[in-house]
């Protein structure tokens, strides 16, 4: 891991006459941005966060979910992640990703965590607290693979009791409407050292205005 030199954030002797507000203010900004880097560099390279969103489609307008995910660019594999998903009878459901691959659930729905998110296994969010038995599986039309952009996208899931919520599609010989169409949206979040260079033209801009404003006082007094 790189280290970072922090002496430049060490405070100054301090002289009350010289001191002005807009100087103080530039010290918390270098001393935010220095905290800032620090958390850039001691991210795993191999991490990328991710926000998505699933909306169902005009057959399947009560189906939704938004969240983030955690891939390992090393592996190309889902690593951690959390949403919140609405189905028929379920509203609003807190839920955390499994990880790895595996079945789950009464209809057995099944996961393996690679990304791009595939067509055979896809994704599962487990509901949180007393919902457990809650699964929300999302994964990509038979052929297709889901990543970076927007795409059209099938989910599927359960609620502890017994079979799978409805859907608009189905697959034939296992389940009929039991699949919801819907549109797959995921964004990359910004790397926390593209934050602190926000943050630092946010504080730059404020600190001119400032010194705009308080320039007239000052040749007055």
């Amino acid at each position: 891991m790189k280290t970072l030199n922090l002496s430049i954030l060490a405070t100054q002797p301090f002289n009350l006459r010289a001191s002005t507000q807009p100087a103080t203010k530039a010290r918390s900004v270098l001393f935010g941005l220095g905290l800032a880097t620090l958390v850039a560099y001691a991210a795993p390279a191999s991490a990328e966060v991710y926000y998505f969103t699933f909306l169902g489609g005009i057959h399947d307008t009560g189906v939704n979910a938004t969240g983030t995910i955690v891939t390992n660019t090393a592996n190309n594999t889902v690593v951690s992640g959390s949403a919140t998903f609405t189905f028929p009878t379920v509203l609003d459901q807190a839920a955390t990703l499994l990880t790895g691959a595996g079945l789950v659930g009464s209809a057995a729905l099944s996961y393996d965590t690679v990304f791009p998110i595939d067509a055979s296994n896809g994704i599962i969010f487990q509901g949180d607290g007393n919902r457990a038995s809650d699964y929300f599986n999302i994964f990509a039309p038979t052929g297709a693979v889901l990543g970076l952009g927007t795409s059209e996208a099938w989910a599927s899931a359960v609620d502890g009791t017994g079979g799978y919520l409805p859907g608009s599609l189905g697959f034939s010989g296992v389940c009929s409407n039991c699949v919801a169409d819907g549109t797959f949206t995921i964004s990359a979040v910004p790397e926390p050292s593209t934050w602190a260079m926000m943050l630092l033209g946010f504080a730059g801009v404020n600190f001119l205005a400032y010194r705009r404003r308080s320039k007239p006082a000052l040749m007055t007094a």
